[in-house]
């Protein structure tokens, strides 16, 4: 069930510093480190204390710039519900969270960093509650040349977590690197880890003893506003939730492929002209009882959520989303995720689609451009808005 990897990787220049860093700026940060290390070669003898002495003054500017804020395990629970743990025998733990990285408009919430040392390794967890399901949240700065490969990790997820494996390696070190997504939630994680010699190393095994089964009692903390509002994280039925509501605020029973019920869709603002939303919680069963499957959202009165045979389809003018329901949990499941990199800062086209509703069915890279990206916005403008009932 595990798949080892080799990866010939162009260029390996990482450290766990490096991995820590938040955002793109850090590729401009090791940019410079390279360059800085190249004129420290060629400097003459008697620069070395000086180039030295920039060096440090250099680090020192880096890392006030830094956006990444030391918080407490506590701190990072309430950031984020289902939390990992360092593993037993671990030691320099710290934890970390990145507020640049976070979106509240979309729910998305900071990322939460952990890193520690384990075995004599350097490792860097990372999680984000609502981070879509493709989410590069790992930081990683290399490229991956062989994989990813499948992986099921234990503990997480009752057994069945699905998550990919990655290595780079070349003349310089290894890379090895495991990502995982709680669909149940929408929380993405990862764990890397950068060393000289990885080889025979299993990192799915360390990101298995990160499973913390004391923090499953966060998971039931309110995750919309009807939970908000009722003080409950699960309902009895579709009516349980209805009566929830208040006045202006509204639903919708909606039909998506891989569920055979009806689902339902809850949004705290209704607009007035054609009773349409760009943001909605959608609700279906799970073990018996009627619980939130995921929070899916558009871009204003402009951008309505929409469902057209069996698909909900969602997204703003730079981004391209699809959903229907997992054939593997029965929470709703992201189809097609495709952007043109505008709000991300890349500007870049990037994405992915799948035809099946499993995690286990092949997913095809997004290779299009602005041509075939705004064909995509166009079908999307032609399938029906949801319409909701208003609660008077």
């Amino acid at each position: 069930m595990k798949k080892r990897i080799v990866v010939l990787c162009t260029a390996l220049a990482l450290t766990a510093g490096v991995i820590a860093g938040c955002g793109a700026g850090d590729g401009a940060a090791l940019q410079e480190a390279t360059k800085s290390e190249a004129t420290q070669e060629e400097a003459a003898p008697e620069d070395a204390n000086a180039a030295a002495a920039d060096s440090a003054e250099t680090e020192q500017a880096v890392g006030l710039a830094n956006p990444w804020v030391t918080i407490t395990e506590e701190e990072a629970k309430e950031l984020c519900t289902r939390l990992f743990k360092a593993p037993e025998g671990a030691t320099d733990v710290e934890w970390l969270k990145c507020e640049d990285l976070g979106d509240p408009e979309k729910s998305v919430g900071p990322l939460v960093q952990l890193s520690f040392k384990l075995d004599d390794l350097e490792f860097t967890a990372r999680a984000q509650q609502g981070a879509a399901e493709d989410a590069d949240i790992a930081g990683n700065y290399v490229e991956w040349t062989v994989g990813p490969e499948d992986a099921t990790l234990a503990n997480w997820g009752e057994g069945h977590m699905p998550g990919k494996t990655y290595r780079a390696i070349n003349e310089t070190g290894y890379v090895d690197m495991i990502t995982w997504y709680d669909i149940e939630i929408g929380i993405a994680y990862s764990l890397s880890v950068a060393a000289a010699d990885l080889d025979g190393f299993d990192i799915q095994a360390v990101a298995e003893q990160m499973y913390n089964e004391e923090n499953e009692a966060f998971a039931d903390m309110p995750s919309d506003f009807v939970q908000e509002q009722s003080g409950k994280t699960s309902f009895d039925s579709y009516d349980d939730v209805i009566a929830a509501l208040t006045p202006g605020q509204g639903y919708a029973y909606i039909e998506l492929y891989g569920s055979e019920e009806k689902l339902l869709a809850v949004t705290d603002l209704v607009f007035e002209a054609d009773h349409t939303a760009y943001e909605a919680s959608i609700y279906g069963i799970l073990d018996g009882k009627v619980s939130q499957l995921s929070v899916v959202t558009g871009a204003g009165s402009s951008y309505p959520l929409r469902v057209e045979d069996g698909i909900l389809y969602a997204g703003t003018n730079h981004s391209y989303e699809t959903y229907f329901i997992s054939a593997d949990f029965g929470g709703l499941m992201m189809k097609d995720s495709i952007s043109d990199g505008v709000d991300t800062g890349t500007n870049e086209f990037s994405g992915f689609t799948r035809e099946e509703n499993t995690f286990d069915a092949p997913t095809t890279d997004y290779t299009g451009g602005q041509e075939e990206f705004d064909k995509l916005l166009a079908e999307r403008e032609n399938k029906k808005a949801i319409e909701f009932t208003v609660v008077e």
